[in-house]
């Protein structure tokens, strides 16, 4: 039963954290316009309101505690279901971050095993959130999140009310300490399917064999020995490096992305995990204290310094080694137990006492007494040599039965297994057995060990059973263009986040879908980043579109730009543009499309960053060469969030070279923020041979910019 306690609580828990966070930055920080400073010292309240109930669990117990915070947890994971976004959004997916974080760190001072909980809770989570093609139960409709979250929020209050305080309660194992690095590494990469979505070559394989892997973690994280350790996390760092740091210099003309085995090598990271997540859970410490509480403060201070190594891209802080960060926070704690526990030796077992007897006199003069062991690894006793012990029984040498002839054999079988029983083969060994129940021989449960078997089989049954809910296939948009004519719209969609800091994939399709283009451009799209919800928006909505696409990789193989259009590509590339001023890096994506027979049209898709400095200046400069360089075979339009207006010198890089102002005749264009639109930033370079005949700039609060839509005549 805690099995499934801790197991649901930890999906519940993960993913309260796919809530919180895109909240704590598209509704608090207002997607980079609320001060780095601030919007930490915002975050870390919330972890630290949690340390208020250590003292709590440690003068009432930790049971109730967990039983009170787990039910609040659920209700208010509920009650946010509910919430349109904004402030009502945030506060109570704070409050659930509160109620959750307030449930671990009670369970970890009930007593309970959580061997095999937590690692099947990760497993499970995971195994959620790839049946639901990265989508949350959150962001489904009210009936299909109800549908997942109302089954697992009865099951597990019902079993945690059940279950009772251990009669022998477990000592604080060393796996609450590592518990936030391994959450850490599991939302970043480990337990991240969009690693595997944006892969070179994107692999169809690579989500089964990552549930597949996490599904064989749980047994995995039940084998002990000496090796389990050092083996984990030899196998942690090589998925890190792997999955999290390699990246091609080149594939099919796109650089950056994720190594085309990339998920191969994030399932020997989970196994890794599962590994040292097992011999933590092994290995004891005096008391569980503060050890949860720190530790997810752990989690909270590797989460945001992961996605904000761009701004301090030095040294140790470099793209990939936060992650291997997070290895020595798991490395630490359990190497530290480890070593004492080699150090420490091994108490003996206590000798149950003996029942009380009547006492006889002492034997009359000296004897000496010796000391001898109770078997291999017993307990030590002395008694005098020849002389009776105080049970008043003649002393025996080990492994010597009373009565029994020299040389005879020892009886056996079940009777003969106990002291005092009576042997086998006499009268009075027949008539006992006679009258004695045999036990049930063991039940299938017993001998698969039914816990176990169960944390195994679950996160494979949720990842089935989700798959039911998976929305279906969209209509591709119609374009209504006339002969000689490409409709091309450039939309910077925040991540898949609207105005109201909800993510909504069906809600931006529609707005594309309006707009009815043969080309589209897209600005920010995320491909699971964990700060961000861990959602592959470019698949879920060129899925509701029925759109192929190109993607190109900016900041990491997880975040950049995309080109979707069912016309044929003609040539594919992308080239870096140098980073600074933001997490998102910069890239330039350009194809050439055969917009009719005979007729092709090149279309570079750009985001570049907003800073103070000189770095957009130079991303313009090269984007706009770049540029250059795909017109020579064909006219081309520039097209994204420049984050700059049409007179600002990084423009001025764009017409210097001979492009022109595509939006000219309809200025001015503000497009944002898409409630109050101010500025105008999205920007439509054009090639002189191609002429613009209409712009489109429709209101919608789907992300904080509005598309532009332009119809260009070829």
């Amino acid at each position: 039963m805690p099995v499934i306690v801790i197991a649901l609580g930890i999906v519940f828990l993960v993913d309260i954290l796919r809530v919180w966070l895109p909240s704590l930055i598209t509704v608090y920080g207002d997607a980079g316009a609320t001060p780095a400073e601030q919007l930490g010292l915002f975050a870390i309240a919330w972890f630290a309101v949690a340390f208020a109930v250590v003292p709590l669990c440690r003068r009432v117990g930790g049971r109730p505690v967990a039983v009170l915070a787990g039910v609040a947890m659920v209700m208010l994971r509920l009650w946010l279901q509910f919430t349109d976004g904004g402030d009502a959004q945030l506060y109570l997916a704070c409050l659930a971050l509160v109620a959750a974080l307030c449930w671990l760190i009670a369970v970890a001072h009930t007593g309970w095993d959580a061997s095999v909980g937590v690692p099947a809770g990760l497993a499970a989570a995971v195994a959620l959130h790839a049946g639901l093609g990265t989508l949350d139960p959150m962001w489904l409709e009210v009936w299909r999140g109800w549908a997942v979250l109302g089954t697992l929020a009865v099951v597990f209050v019902a079993a945690q009310v059940w279950i009772q305080a251990p009669a022998v309660p477990a000592p604080g194992p060393v796996l609450w300490a590592v518990f936030g690095p391994a959450l850490f590494l599991t939302g970043v990469l480990f337990g991240n399917v969009g690693v595997a979505h944006a892969a070179a070559g994107e692999p169809r394989w690579g989500v089964p064999v990552l549930v597949a892997a996490w599904a064989l973690a749980v047994p995995v994280s039940r084998l002990r020995g000496v090796w389990v350790l050092p083996v984990g996390l030899a196998l942690l760092i090589a998925g890190v490096v792997g999955a999290g740091y390699l990246e091609t210099s080149a594939h099919d003309g796109v650089v950056g992305l994720a190594p085309t085995g990339a998920a191969g090598w994030q399932a020997l990271g989970v196994l890794g995990l599962g590994l040292v997540l097992g011999d933590a859970a092994a290995r004891t410490r005096p008391a569980v204290r503060w050890a949860p509480a720190w530790s997810m403060v752990g989690f909270f201070a590797l989460t945001f310094l992961h996605y904000a190594r761009y701004d301090i891209e030095i040294g140790v802080l470099a793209r990939g080694r936060v992650l291997l960060l997070g290895v020595l926070a798991l490395a630490v704690p359990a190497g530290l137990a480890a070593v004492r526990d080699r150090r420490t030796p091994t108490a003996p077992e206590p000798e149950p006492e003996a029942a009380p007897v009547p006492a006889r006199a002492p034997v009359r003069g000296r004897s000496r007494t010796v000391a001898h062991g109770g078997g291999h690894g017993g307990a030590r006793s002395d008694v005098p040599l020849g002389g009776r012990t105080r049970a008043g029984r003649p002393a025996q040498r080990p492994g010597h039965r009373p009565g029994a002839r020299p040389g005879a054999k020892p009886a056996t079988g079940r009777a003969g297994s106990r002291p005092g029983a009576p042997a086998v083969g006499g009268p009075a060994g027949r008539k006992a057995d006679r009258g004695r129940e045999l036990p049930p021989p063991p039940s299938l449960a017993e001998r698969v060990h039914a816990p176990l078997a169960l944390a195994t089989v679950f996160p494979v049954l949720i990842a089935l059973a989700a798959f039911g809910l998976r929305p279906g296939a969209g209509s591709a948009p119609e374009p209504d263009v006339a002969a000689g004519t490409m409709r091309v719209v450039t939309y910077n969609i925040r991540m898949g986040y609207g105005v109201d800091g909800r993510f909504d994939p069906d809600r931006t399709a529609d707005t594309i879908r309006a707009l009815k283009p043969d080309v589209l451009v897209l600005n920010e799209v995320d491909r699971a980043w964990f700060l961000n919800g861990g959602h592959d928006v470019l698949t879920l909505l060129a899925r509701r579109l029925d759109l192929p696409y190109r993607f190109a990789p900016a900041a990491d193989p997880q975040w950049g730009d995309a080109v979707l259009t069912r016309k044929p590509i003609r040539h594919l590339e992308s080239i870096k543009l140098p980073a600074g001023g933001a997490p998102t890096g910069a890239q330039a994506l350009g194809v050439v499309i055969e917009a009719a027979p005979g007729k092709l049209v090149g279309v570079v898709s750009t985001h570049l960053q907003d800073a103070d400095d000189k770095v957009p200046q130079e991303q313009a400069e090269r984007a706009a060469a770049f540029a250059v360089r795909l017109g020579a075979s064909a006219p081309v339009v520039v097209l994204g969030d420049m984050n700059a207006t049409i007179d600002s010198p990084q423009m001025r890089a764009f017409t210097g070279r001979g492009l022109v102002d595509g939006l000219g005749r309809v200025r001015p264009l503000r497009t944002y923020p898409a409630d109050e639109p101010k500025q105008e930033i999205d920007q439509v370079m054009v090639d002189p041979r191609l002429r613009v005949a209409a712009v489109d700039a429709p209101p919608s609060t789907a992300s904080d910019h509005l598309p532009v839509a332009v119809t260009l005549v070829y």
